[in-house]
């Protein structure tokens, strides 16, 4: 087997920054998913505190309905994107979500306890290491809150792309996979920490009145950078010989 040069190494690796660029830029399907989400998260944001009960039940039912909207789109858009290498287009992302939907909200749900139960470990034992009360413990981290986050998505990176391109919707295999790809290219890690951290470090810094218009900006460019980060690790693991499948993983 001939042996792969360095130049050819690193033409590969443009070529793939390249190509996970142009597919986030110029897929409507990816475009669709921004808004649902950019939508959703401005919407809750604005919810008023002393709306009636009427109304909060109304905007409690829209927003179950936008977030539902919004799984079953960005499930659409990560099982196309894995069975093809050109640009998502709308109604591929709406199809495609039907496939993989109940299968990812499960996925979601499991990964939402985890995440649930590992914070409580954390906060039970930051209570009897410091003797402060929780509300004490959680106004000092929130602050961390939005940068603990981006380095989880960060460390976890190629997570939803396994999930998707390898159909392995077991949380445990899915997380160990994720972390173990993560750590055997971590000398390519600089891209990815780029367009995963630096949208969280910007956002850190704006202050509290940012104007919307600003505000809509940065949460558009940080989606768009996301999704680059996705669509690179799913050409990655697309390159990598297939796995063994998963009938024998724990449910879990």
């Amino acid at each position: 087997m001939p042996e792969v040069s360095h130049h050819d190494t690193t033409a590969r690796e443009s070529g793939l920054r390249l190509r996970a660029a142009i597919r986030a830029l110029l897929s409507p399907g990816i475009w669709l998913v921004l808004a649902v989400q950019i939508a959703l998260v401005f919407s809750m944001r604005d919810m008023p505190a002393d709306a009636s009960t009427m109304a909060s039940v109304l905007a409690i039912f829209l927003t179950a309905t936008a977030l539902t909207l919004f799984y079953y789109l960005q499930a659409g858009a990560f099982h196309a994107l894995t069975l093809g290498r050109e640009t998502l287009a709308v109604m591929e992302t709406v199809r495609a979500g039907r496939a993989v939907f109940a299968a990812f909200v499960w996925l979601t749900v499991k990964a939402g306890l985890l995440l649930a139960a590992v914070m409580n470990v954390f906060i039970f034992a930051a209570l009897l290491l410091t003797g402060q009360d929780i509300k004490a413990i959680m106004n000092a981290l929130s602050p961390f809150f939005s940068l603990v986050v981006g380095i989880l998505t960060f460390v976890f990176v190629y997570w939803l792309p396994i999930v998707f391109v390898r159909r392995e919707f077991h949380l445990l295999p899915s997380l160990k996979s994720a972390l173990q790809n993560a750590w055997d290219r971590r000398s390519d890690s600089a891209f990815l920490a780029f367009l995963v951290l630096v949208p969280v470090l910007v956002s850190g810094f704006l202050p509290s009145d940012t104007p919307l218009l600003f505000d809509l900006l940065v949460s558009v460019v940080s989606g768009v950078m996301g999704w680059i980060a996705y669509i690179y690790c799913i050409e990655v693991l697309r390159e990598q010989p297939p796995q063994a499948g998963s009938a024998n993983s724990p449910d879990l």
